[in-house]
């Protein structure tokens, strides 16, 4: 009998809303501790939730079983229905049962009417006819699985020990500790920082590493897998994104059920400080990125019918969970550092994409931690695959010109625009910056030292007269066509510019519409206490307005000769290859003689002259 997936129950290690997980009465509550539920007489507890549902799609089609039955766990005695809500119809109810639980004794119901239903999410109903208790639920088959998968999971980690540690135990505990899976399961965890302490043993190893950021990081960890441990799939998750533990084991059971040998799995991310809140369940990348299902409420059940509902396949899944076949992976990391590897790689590889509620990570939303190192990471990747691109390039450095530059530098975030700047710059050498700068610690460094830095802190309000912005709604259409005439009001005199704060909650870039005329604009996030304060600054809007106009003149000439460098170099630099070379593995020493170079020649361009290398 193998288990597809359990309804997990509110609990201590994962934060999140009740509804997420079980829906219950006022005679049934939850023990977080256990995690259990005890109900009185007449308690009521449904699983139709993000956490508890069973994805009738995932398991009838992506990888179908015949039979399905349901195991309960507990003490007490109870009327067990199951049920199958589908868009725009009532609830289907498939079967019911009177069920005693014993404790100690697993207690199955089969599930009658599988074969009938093709779509929706089943879920359980469970009455109390008196005082009892419920341990655990789970979907169960008794089919046995298609394929026999090895699931390594690998986790780069860099100076956020607070959150990788009680993950490692969260997933040595309720995972590897398992055994149904043991040995079946691995955790690697790559240690850019190198300050973890000792870890190894039970299904867990750490790998002291080169901090080369997240590409880096995964792509040692994926050689490893396919080198040392002889894994048949990959799960990447970053090390400050938390995770029930179950979302493991429904991928790895989606996995060995899976029909097609080239499935991978993305989990969704929700937000941390609202974890019903859908932030992506797999993305489209059309030259920009754009979040599937974002803003769904999955504590609606027709917001869980939707989020289920894939009118197209996921182009990419984001890093924080992305399980895929090794076999399948034509392409390893890009050395990005960081951001972007993950769109180009699900781009690149011919993977078939899912998504599954329940397979997610809680994280703090990317619109907090954008600044000016992230604006700068954000526009290198675009920018090259913009380059990439057969046709439209140049409409596509437009958008980015737009998004990237324009809309920070009018919201008074000169450092951000200016990290657009530099980006061009960076790209426009060609391939070798890559290669020369895998650690990015020169960027990083020169990066840091920009002022303003743009970066949310705590903040003291007295002495500001604060006004908050008018609600969002659509710019009129002379106040439009004020703000171009004065490009956004840097054009005006001193004597017409507002002497009061703005308030604008943090986002990727401010509200240039309601930030005209400010002097000053307070970003915040309310829900850490943290702000920073941005002002108009006319000398700076224009020095960083000629700067970006110089090298985007330069890089626009360029742009044939660099589409033809990177189309080149690119497949090199995405390799196994290149990898084993930059980190010296068992492999790239036996092949050392015979080894191509990391870029061809015919690939590096020049070094951008003084001038172009200067400020930006």
């Amino acid at each position: 009998m193998e288990t597809l997936q359990t309804v997990v129950l509110p609990n201590l290690d994962v934060p999140g809303d009740e509804t997420l997980y079980v829906r219950l009465n006022d005679r049934a509550s939850c023990e977080l501790s256990g995690p259990r539920v005890r109900f009185a007489d007449g308690g009521d507890l449904t699983t139709d939730t993000f956490y508890g549902g069973l994805t009738v799609h995932a398991w009838k089609h992506v990888a179908p079983v015949k039979a399905l039955l349901l195991e309960l766990e507990g003490d007490g005695q109870f009327l067990a229905g199951v049920g199958v809500h589908r868009l725009g119809h009532a609830v289907l109810w498939l079967d019911e049962q009177e069920m005693t639980l014993t404790p100690g004794t697993p207690t199955r119901m089969p599930i009658r009417g599988w074969d009938r239903v093709s779509d929706g999410i089943l879920f359980l109903r469970l009455r109390a006819r008196r005082a009892g208790v419920l341990n655990a639920a789970r979907w169960r088959t008794p089919d046995p699985a298609r394929h026999d998968v090895r699931l390594g999971i690998v986790v780069t980690h860099f100076d956020r020990q607070a959150q990788v540690l009680p993950a490692i135990e969260r997933m040595r505990r309720h995972v590897l500790a398992r055994a149904d899976v043991q040995g079946r399961i691995t955790l690697t965890v790559v240690d850019n920082s190198r300050n973890l302490p000792p870890l190894n043993g039970d299904g867990v190893t750490v790998l002291a590493n080169r901090n080369l950021g997240g590409s880096g990081g995964f792509a040692r960890g994926l050689l490893h897998l396919e080198d040392d441990i002889g894994a048949t799939h990959c799960l990447f998750m970053d090390d400050d994104a938390s995770c029930e533990a179950d979302a493991v084991l429904r991928t790895y059971a989606l996995l060995r059920y899976a029909v097609s040998p080239q499935l991978a799995v993305a989990g969704a991310l929700v937000s941390e400080a609202e974890p019903w809140s859908v932030l992506e369940k797999g993305a489209l990348f059309d030259g920009k990125c754009r979040p599937m299902h974002h803003g769904l409420d999955v504590r609606r059940v027709d917001h869980l019918l939707w989020a289920e509902r894939e009118p197209e396949e996921p182009d990419y899944g984001g890093w924080w969970f992305f399980a895929f076949p090794i076999a399948a992976t034509r392409r390893y990391p890009f050395p990005f550092f960081v951001r972007g590897d993950d769109v180009f790689f699900g781009l690149d590889n011919e993977f078939e994409i899912v998504t599954l509620n329940g397979i997610a990570c809680l994280a703090e939303e990317f619109r907090v931690k954008h600044g000016p190192l992230t604006s700068y990471l954000d526009s290198r990747y675009h920018l090259l695959r913009a380059v990439l691109r057969e046709n439209g390039r140049a409409r596509a450095l437009k958008r980015l010109v737009s998004n990237q530059f324009a809309k920070p530098l009018m919201a008074y975030h000169y450092s951000t625009a200016r990290a657009f700047t530099l980006a061009l710059r960076h790209v426009a050498q060609g391939p070798a910056f890559f290669v020369d700068n895998v650690d990015l610690a020169d960027v990083r460094k020169e990066i840091g030292a920009w002022q303003p830095a743009e970066k949310l802190r705590p903040f003291d309000r007295k002495g500001l007269t604060l006004r908050a912005p008018p609600a969002r709604k659509k710019e009129g259409f002379l106040h439009r066509v004020a703000r171009i005439v004065t490009l956004q009001g840097f054009l005006l005199p001193n004597a017409l510019l507002v002497n009061r704060v703005q308030v604008q909650e943090k986002a990727f870039h401010g509200r240039a519409a309601a930030s005209f005329r400010y002097r000053h604009v307070l970003y915040e996030h309310w829900q850490s206490g943290t702000a920073y304060l941005a002002t108009y600054d006319r000398r700076r809007f224009f020095q960083e307005l000629r700067d970006c106009l110089r090298a985007l003149r330069e890089f626009r000439r360029r742009m044939p000769e660099l589409h033809r460098a990177y189309s080149d170099a690119v497949p090199r630099l995405a390799s196994r290859e290149f990898w084993r070379e930059v980190y010296g593995t068992r492999e790239a020493r036996l092949t050392a003689e015979t080894a191509t170079p990391a870029v061809p020649r015919s690939a590096r361009e020049p070094a951008a002259p003084a001038s172009a290398r200067a400020r930006s």
